[in-house]
C-alpha cells in the first residue's frame, strides 16, 4: 500500500476539500445533445442538488450589495431564490431608476419588474389592496395562475393508489387555503378546483367529501409551521397495481400473527405503512442513459 508522508504531516483541511468539490461541480459539468458533448463554462446546471443552495448564496450577496449601494431603501424586501417582492414609499420613476441600477450591478444578472400601486404577482400568489387595506392597511393575497394554465390534473382513471388521488385533492385544497386571505376568494378558488377535478374524471362524492375537510376557519392553523414527529415506521415497499387487493387491509387483518411471536413483537412494535415505488414509465422504456 502506498502512503504519502506529506498527506500525514499536512492533511487537507475540510475547507480545501469542500472548495475542490465545488470546483469540480461547477467547472466540470458535462452534458450531451444530438450526439455531441458539451462542457458548461459558466453558471451551474439546473436540476442538480446544489444548484438551489448556490443560487441562494449568490443572490444573497448580490442583493445585499445592491441595497447597500442604493440611496433609496424599500419598506419590505422578500426574496425566494430569484423571485423578489418589495414595497416602496417612493414614486414609480424612482423605482424604475433603482431597477436600472440593479441591472447594471452584475453583468449576467438582469431583473424584470412588475411595478403597480394596486397589485402584483409573487410566486403563485397575487398580492393586492383588498377590502382590508382601507381599514387596516393590510394587503391581501389570492392564488395566481398563469394564463397558459390548463389544469390538466392526473386523470382519475390513471394507475395511482386511491390514497394518492385523495391526497392530491386535499393537498391542493390546503394550498388554496394558504394562498387566499379572503374567505370569498377561497370559496371561489375551491369552486373552480372542484369543477376542474370533475372534468378530469374525479367522482363528485369523493371531491365534495375531501374538500369538506378544509375550511377557511382553519387557515391560521394551516399557516403555522408544524414539527414533524421523529418516528421510525417500518415501510412495506412494493409497486402499485390496481388489480392487487388492498394491501393495508390485508396487513392489518393478519398483524396479530406478528404480535403473537415474542421476537417479532419486539422488532415490529408498530404496524408498517404501505409505500409504493414508481414503476417503469413509457419514458423509462424508450429513453436509456448512456452511463
Amino acid at each position: 500500500m502506498h502512503t504519502n508522508p506529506s498527506m500525514k504531516e499536512n492533511p487537507p483541511s475540510q475547507h480545501n476539500i469542500s472548495r475542490e468539490r465545488l470546483n469540480l461541480f461547477y467547472k466540470k459539468t458535462h452534458s450531451s445533445s444530438l450526439e455531441k458533448n458539451y462542457l458548461q463554462t459558466h453558471g451551474t446546471t439546473m436540476g442538480t442538488k446544489m444548484a438551489v443552495a448556490f443560487a441562494n448564496i449568490f443572490m444573497g450577496k448580490v442583493e445585499s450589495q445592491m441595497l447597500e449601494r442604493s440611496a433609496k431603501k424599500p419598506l419590505a424586501w422578500k426574496r425566494y431564490i430569484d423571485d423578489i417582492f418589495s414595497i416602496w414609499n417612493i414614486n414609480k420613476d424612482e423605482v424604475t431608476q433603482f431597477i436600472e441600477q440593479a441591472n447594471s450591478h452584475h453583468q449576467t444578472i438582469k431583473f424584470t419588474a412588475e411595478v403597480s400601486g394596486t397589485e402584483t404577482t409573487f410566486l403563485d400568489t397575487k398580492v393586492y389592496k383588498g377590502e382590508r387595506f382601507a381599514k387596516e392597511s393590510r394587503l391581501d393575497i389570492k392564488t395566481h395562475f398563469k394564463a397558459t394554465e390548463t389544469f390538466q390534473y392526473t386523470h382519475f382513471s390513471s394507475c395511482h393508489p386511491p390514497g394518492v388521488k385523495k391526497g392530491f385533492i386535499k393537498g391542493e385544497a390546503l394550498r388554496l387555503l394558504r394562498t387566499n386571505s379572503s374567505k370569498t376568494a377561497f370559496k371561489n378558488a375551491i369552486k373552480r378546483f372542484k369543477t376542474n377535478l370533475i372534468e378530469r374524471g374525479y367522482p363528485e362524492t369523493l371531491v365534495s367529501n375531501t374538500l369538506a375537510e378544509i375550511t377557511f376557519e382553519e387557515r391560521k392553523h394551516a399557516l403555522q409551521q408544524k414539527q414533524k414527529p421523529n418516528t421510525r415506521i417500518l415501510p412495506f415497499v412494493t409497486q402499485y397495481r390496481s388489480s392487487v387487493p388492498n394491501l393495508k387491509h390485508i396487513l392489518m387483518q393478519n398483524w396479530h400473527l406478528i404480535q403473537q411471536q415474542p421476537l417479532l413483537r419486539r422488532i415490529f412494535k408498530d404496524p408498517p405503512i404501505v409505500s409504493y415505488r414508481r414503476g417503469r414509465s413509457l419514458k423509462d422504456i424508450l429513453v436509456r442513459a448512456k452511463l
